[in-house]
């Protein structure tokens, strides 16, 4: 496993359990972490910091702000935390 990989795990996780609470994060997120993977993955990253920031913000985050890239992560995002709830 390379350095950039378990950062970029270590960040998936972060952004995840941030958007995730409740008992189950950690597994919930584990198990997402595990599902997302090459290009995808930084796009899910991407995603879930800039909902994660909109909701701390007390608002949802916009679309129009984000690229098609980001979008895909938000699609991904929720694909794989139905799968894993």
């Amino acid at each position: 496993m390379s350095l950039s990989f378990t950062a970029s795990a270590d960040d998936f996780i972060k952004e995840c359990q941030a958007g995730t609470p409740g008992p189950d994060s950690a597994k919930i997120c584990k198990c997402m972490s595990d599902k997302v993977s090459g290009g995808d993955r930084a796009n899910a990253i991407e995603a879930m910091n800039k909902t994660n920031a909109a909701l701390a913000k007390g608002t949802q985050a916009d679309p129009s702000t984000m690229t098609p890239k980001v979008m895909k992560g938000v699609e991904t995002v929720m694909k794989v935390q139905l799968e894993c709830m």
